[in-house]
């Protein structure tokens, strides 16, 4: 295993913070992600927020739709080329 597969960069841990919170990481990737983790403050805050907002946006009803919806559809399918 070379070096390279545990040294990531913050971009690096930006990018992959969705696999990482959803658990489909390859076993090296999570293990570099886990190393960075414990490396970097920036990063461990990072992931933070990012898991709390899942949380937070993932705890409440769906929003309603707007009460004009039945128009703006409408008014799309009046817009659309014919097929």
């Amino acid at each position: 295993m070379k070096k390279e597969d545990f040294a990531l960069k913050c971009r690096d841990m930006a990018e992959l913070v969705t696999p990482y919170l959803e658990g489909a990481l390859p076993l090296r990737k999570r293990l570099a992600a886990r190393l960075h983790l414990r490396l970097c403050t920036a990063c461990r805050n990072y992931v933070e927020q990012v898991r709390r907002t899942i949380r937070f946006l993932g705890g409440g009803p769906p929003p309603r739709p707007p009460e004009n919806e039945n128009d703006i559809i409408a008014l799309l399918d009046a817009r659309a080329p014919d097929r």
